[in-house]
């Protein structure tokens, strides 16, 4: 079995952007990029061996600024991609509340991967 959570990070680490796991611990610092996985599972198999396993992850961009938010997602789709993940899902999320200096801006993705088990 891959550790999908491990995979995702080796390739978010390839922005110019903090990456941590799952969620946020604070908000003081932006922007920031949280991941994790959704869902793992087998996808092919033979004589009762997992051969391809299929992750998908949730990657979260949070900042103060639209256009960042926009500028470090791009960067985001470009070095999953590059890494072999397929975009499924990309929406902005927005907050009740008006824009302003504590504005928070969130747009979430998903990617999905085959990874090779041996």
């Amino acid at each position: 079995m891959i550790d999908v959570n491990k995979e995702a990070e080796k390739a978010l680490s390839k922005v110019d952007c903090e990456a941590v796991y799952y969620y946020p611990d604070s908000f003081n610092t932006l922007p920031v990029i949280s991941y994790y996985q959704l869902t793992e599972r087998p996808s092919f198999g033979y004589d009762n061996i997992e051969a391809i396993q299929t992750g998908t992850v949730v990657v979260d961009v949070w900042s103060n600024k639209p256009s960042e938010v926009g500028a470090i997602s791009v960067q985001v789709n470009d070095v999953m991609v590059a890494d072999g993940w397929g975009r499924e899902f990309s929406r902005d999320v927005n907050p009740d509340g008006k824009p302003g200096e504590d504005y928070v801006y969130h747009k979430t993705m998903r990617f999905s991967k085959n990874f090779n088990v041996d």
